[in-house]
């Protein structure tokens, strides 16, 4: 099995809204990757360890059972997918697919 993470680092001046994302990225997502996604979890950062601020302002993660089939649906739907971003936010996320031990 295999884990897609993005993470949206928490920088001055960030936008993100959550709702946005929830309700119309992730399920836009989620059409596309079809019966690849395992699960999803949207996490909001909070704060680091010390409590100071949360390093990340969204963590998101999403299990999956292909890497090459998410590549392909990426590549296939770049363009919508990043066109969406500034839609809910003005970071510039982070991915990678990780493997799950």
């Amino acid at each position: 099995m295999y884990c897609v993470t993005v993470l949206y680092p928490n920088q001055p001046g960030a936008r993100f809204d959550f709702t946005y994302y929830r309700e119309r990225h992730i399920p836009m997502m989620l059409e596309l990757l079809g019966n690849n996604v395992l699960s999803t979890q949207v996490r909001r950062g909070i704060q680091a360890v010390d409590g100071s601020s949360a390093p990340y302002l969204c963590l998101l993660n999403t299990h999956i059972r292909s890497p090459e089939q998410f590549a392909q649906v990426m590549a296939e739907h770049s363009a919508r997918v990043l066109g969406d971003i500034p839609n809910y936010t003005n970071l510039q996320p982070i991915i990678q697919i990780d493997e799950i031990l």
